[in-house]
């Protein structure tokens, strides 16, 4: 039981910083793609997150 509550916990803390991570890009980029298809809004999403990775670098 102990063990599901600690698996339970360290799932919820990482649904937190994701939840944390895609409402900063949503904040920062808007949350709406501007692509159509489904290859073109993946690229676009990743396309995001490379650009925030690179301004948030020292």
């Amino acid at each position: 039981m102990a063990r599901t509550a600690r698996h339970d916990d360290d799932t919820d803390h990482r649904r937190s910083l994701v939840e944390a991570v895609v409402f900063s890009l949503k904040q920062r980029y808007g949350d709406t793609l501007r692509t159509r298809t489904w290859f073109a809004q993946i690229r676009e999403l990743v396309l995001r997150a490379t650009l925030r990775n690179i301004e948030l670098a020292p």
